[in-house]
């Protein structure tokens, strides 16, 4: 394959804020040299020459926590209930969550499954969920689920109960807690079951196209649900991911590591873990996050899912198996549970903790260790501090202090910036933005330490440090080109900053349209490890 010389750029390889070169040498994917101007031309006649105009160069980030099956079916067939807004959100009321739900159903079909999210319930007058009786109203009778922007609250419809086989006897609707992580799985089961082909292909373009319009090349993909007893929509993912431009990273979901096995030969390494059945927690917003301190609206803890012996056996078994594991924790009592099982192993492997939010000063103390990498979502805490009042409204003050980031960076911690998609956007830049305007403002990062955390943090976190990451000799040429200096920002600017162009392996990323065709022409190609 020819060489290809990209010149006329400003290429930050993200090693250090200053280390800046004029031109990058790539064959066959991977970057051959790095020059200066003066070195460039010398160069030139010797392979093929694209000028980037002037640019700024990234390494391509990696958002390493992303429920991918979900995102796609979302961005394919999704509605969001609510918007956050200049002004705040939109509905804030239950009478306007009735309309704009009525409005949506009156344009679907008589026996559609109706899948709302982005439900903002402490934005909510009500701050309540609708019940199954609202919905029944709503709907017309139709099955439909309404997710709650953390995740950890659903409300459902009688016909959807009975779908995912929950009694509606007696029941709100509603649920939170264990209950709700337990039905997720049949829950998804049934809402994919109506994604067709063409559903499908026009939810994997807007993904890829998605990816590559932030700068992204890879994906942590935490995917898997336990209590889908064949979990079919699993198996589906896996295989079409092999195939993405976007490169996908599999963790899987199940404590029955039986289930794992038949997926080990598609991945560039053991991997599971994440959310689903390996939450030792559940959000602030649902009251099921696990703190030490009761919540200061309702003087009442929330417990962990797991005894402290149920996920030491968990933690060691999945150790020996060889696997990199990873696990929800949100409350300083989840954290301490996860933790502490972890600390009884002796792994050459840098196993994670998903959010990590608030973090005892024990956990700190352990963390600071540096065997373990955090997963960190800062958009969602900007949004609350300015919008929801989630945490004000739910939390003792003094869990604000447990709130770390900057400790952790300056540490030597390997903080990664993440999503949560579809429970956030996507959006990496609103993300670092949260890191810059952390909750707690003495924990805040500068542009280029925000940056790391999706770039050579978040590649450690998968453990591909080796290969991506930074833009460096023998690496690949995953990058992005860019008008503006990142690392010199303000705030403001952060957060409308986009990529210009984003290449892979040294090629430019074309648009996908979404057409069956397309699809199936992916498909052709020879598969990848995920």
């Amino acid at each position: 394959m020819r060489q290809t010389l990209f010149t006329n750029a400003f290429i930050h390889t993200g090693r250090t804020e200053a280390e800046v070169f004029s031109a990058m040498l790539v064959e066959k994917g991977h970057i051959k040299a790095l020059y200066s101007a003066e070195e460039a031309a010398a160069y030139r006649g010797k392979a093929k020459v694209v000028d980037l105009q002037g640019r700024h160069v990234y390494p391509c980030l990696i958002d390493a926590h992303v429920h991918m099956l979900l995102t796609i079916a979302v961005m394919a067939m999704g509605f969001n209930l609510c918007q956050i807004t200049a002004g705040g959100v939109e509905p804030n009321t239950m009478k306007g969550v009735e309309e704009r739900l009525r409005n949506y159903v009156s344009a679907q079909k008589p026996d559609a499954v109706i899948a709302c999210n982005n439900y903002i319930m402490t934005a909510i007058d009500e701050h309540r969920m609708p019940t199954r009786e609202e919905l029944d109203e709503w709907g017309g009778g139709r099955p439909v689920v309404i997710y709650n922007i953390d995740g950890h609250s659903t409300s459902l419809s009688t016909k959807m109960l009975e779908l995912v086989g929950i009694s509606p006897e007696g029941h709100s609707g509603i649920l939170q807690g264990e209950e709700n992580e337990r039905a997720q799985g049949r829950i998804i089961d049934t809402v994919s079951s109506l994604i067709t082909l063409p559903v499908l292909a026009k939810g994997i373009a807007r993904f890829q196209n998605t990816c590559a319009s932030c700068g992204i090349s890879v994906v942590g993909a935490l995917e898997g649900n336990g209590d889908s007893p064949k979990d079919p929509t699993t198996g589906l993912i896996a295989r079409l991911a092999r195939h993405f431009d976007v490169g996908v990273r599999l963790y899987l979901q199940y404590v029955d590591l039986e289930r794992v096995k038949p997926y080990r030969k598609w991945m560039s390494r053991p991997r599971v873990g994440g959310c689903g059945d390996w939450e030792m927690d559940g959000s602030v917003g649902s009251h099921s996050a696990a703190f030490l301190v009761p919540f200061s609206d309702t003087g009442k803890t929330a417990p962990c899912y797991y005894t402290q012996d149920f996920v030491d056996q968990l933690v060691l078994e999945a150790d020996k198996g060889g696997y990199q594991m990873a696990s929800h924790a949100i409350g300083e009592a989840a954290v301490e549970r996860i933790l502490h099982a972890l600390e009884q192993l002796h792994s050459p492997r840098m196993h994670r903790i998903e959010h990590c939010e608030f973090v005892s000063e024990e956990s700190f103390r352990t963390l600071c260790k540096g065997k373990y990498a955090v997963m960190m979502q800062p958009g969602y805490s900007w949004i609350d501090k300015r919008y929801l009042h989630t945490y004000e409204r739910y939390l003792p003050s003094e869990l604000f202090s447990k709130m770390k980031l900057k400790s952790l960076v300056d540490a030597g911690v390997c903080v990664c910036g993440s999503s949560d998609s579809p429970v956030q956007d996507m959006d990496p830049y609103l993300q670092m933005l949260g890191m810059v305007q952390f909750y707690n403002e003495e924990e805040s990062l500068s542009p280029f330490q925000a940056f790391r955390c999706y770039t050579a943090n978040a590649a450690r976190s998968i453990e591909e440090e080796a290969i991506r990451g930074t833009l460096e000799v023998g690496k690949k040429a995953d990058f992005f080109t860019a008008d503006r200096d990142f690392f010199t920002l303000s705030p403001r600017e952060i957060v409308d900053f986009r990529p210009v162009e984003t290449w892979y392996g040294g090629r430019k990323y074309r648009q996908k349209k979404g057409t069956v065709p397309e699809l199936l022409a992916m498909l052709l190609r020879k598969p990848k490890q995920i």
